[in-house]
């Protein structure tokens, strides 16, 4: 698939109405959109809920959105803040028509095909991964963010608000705790430091 070159392009042609545009950032990101959302809480029905939720108030709110150089920080970012507000308050009625259907607009992106395609990824990476699921989730929030989406520690600090340091901290103990706990070769976890960091 083609995408533009320029994330800063894409999110004001999208801010201008743009469906496709919308449809676009959509199938960009919702792999691993899915993925992270699995690093905050292990419950399937509020991550879709709460993807569905930032893509429908990111539409409908859209030309009050300010631009962005960085379409999955602002994604990630928000939707960590509806998964929080997701299950801190459960059945919390929407504002919004309930006949209004993001889904229409979107490209026709199946979340199943997604999962799958993510399923099919390499042995090593997914030992690596069962490993990592075995973390608690703050550490592994952070991994997901520091080497599988390459935010910076800044940003990733800003996410989880937590000062640098604390966020060092976290990434250096999970590691630890990986080479020593779950028996992963030092090799695979270096070659993930290469590959993401």
């Amino acid at each position: 698939m083609d995408f533009p070159s320029s994330d800063f392009h894409l999110w004001n042609r999208f801010r201008e109405g743009d469906s496709q545009a919308l449809g676009l950032i959509y199938r960009m990101h919702i792999t691993e959109l899915l993925s992270y959302g699995y690093r905050i809480t292990s419950n399937r029905q509020v991550i879709k809920d709460s993807i569905h939720d930032l893509f429908l108030h990111i539409w409908l709110h859209r030309e009050k959105l300010s631009e962005t150089d960085s379409i999955k920080y602002y994604l990630f970012r928000s939707l960590r803040n509806k998964i929080i507000h997701n299950v801190q308050t459960p059945a919390d009625p929407s504002p919004f028509d309930p006949d209004f259907r993001i889904d229409e607009l979107l490209a026709e992106t199946s979340r199943e095909q997604q999962l799958i395609e993510q399923e099919t990824r390499s042995g090593q990476l997914s030992r690596l991964r069962q490993a990592i699921d075995r973390l608690p989730k703050r550490q592994q929030e952070a991994i997901q963010l520091r080497y599988f989406h390459s935010f910076s520690l800044e940003e990733i600090s800003s996410v989880m608000r937590m000062n640098n340091q604390s966020v060092r901290n976290l990434l250096h103990r999970a590691i630890l705790h990986l080479r020593d706990h779950f028996e992963i070769a030092s090799g695979l976890i270096l070659s993930l430091i290469k590959i993401f960091g």
